[in-house]
């Protein structure tokens, strides 16, 4: 991917298109679990899901052309954790480096732009390539779970980001400071 990518906010124009990646059933549950009724969804149920002061939907762009997208969301009051969810790339931009790219913009964002140190998400185990690539930024597994997905048992994982840069950096600093205080 040599293409220069941007998160800007989401809106309703963008919606179609982001909807149109999920070609079936199956791919749209994979992307959004039970949070909608109905597939396929409308874009005013997209914007739905995003009603809230917790919730920063964005979207991901190189040039003109809508590339992914996905939610950061605060989980909880006092905004120390952020989650990120319907993590979703172009399907026919797959395997070109965006979704990586996309999550790197995304764990900027959140630990720089909105100050947290906690990221977490929920990937499906039957979603081996989203895992995949949630792996190789950083996120590790931390539990396990099961929904039930239209019927059937879908075993979960649940992933938490580690920035082993800054958990190093953090590290380096401590000692230093003890350090600075020994005699």
């Amino acid at each position: 991917m040599s293409d220069f990518m941007i998160l800007r906010p989401f809106n309703i124009n963008d919606a179609k298109a982001i909807l149109s990646w999920c070609k079936d059933k199956h791919t749209f549950r994979l992307w959004s679990a039970d949070r909608y009724k109905e597939y396929p969804a409308k874009p005013e149920e997209m914007m739905e899901q995003y009603d809230g002061d917790n919730m920063y939907p964005f979207t991901a762009v190189v040039g003109d052309e809508i590339v992914g997208h996905i939610l950061l969301r605060f989980p909880l009051e006092d905004k120390s954790v952020i989650r990120f969810g319907f993590v979703i790339v172009d399907d026919s931009k797959r395997g070109m480096g965006y979704g990586r790219r996309l999550l790197q913009l995304a764990i900027d964002h959140a630990c720089n732009q909105m100050g947290v140190k906690t990221i977490t998400l929920g990937v499906f185990a039957n979603n081996p390539s989203a895992l995949k690539c949630y792996q190789s930024v950083g996120f590790k597994i931390t539990g396990e779970d099961s929904y039930m997905i239209d019927g059937e048992k879908w075993k979960g994982y649940e992933m938490k980001y580690v920035n082993y840069i800054q958990k190093a950096l953090n590290e380096a600093f401590e000692l230093g400071q003890r350090q600075l205080l020994e005699p």
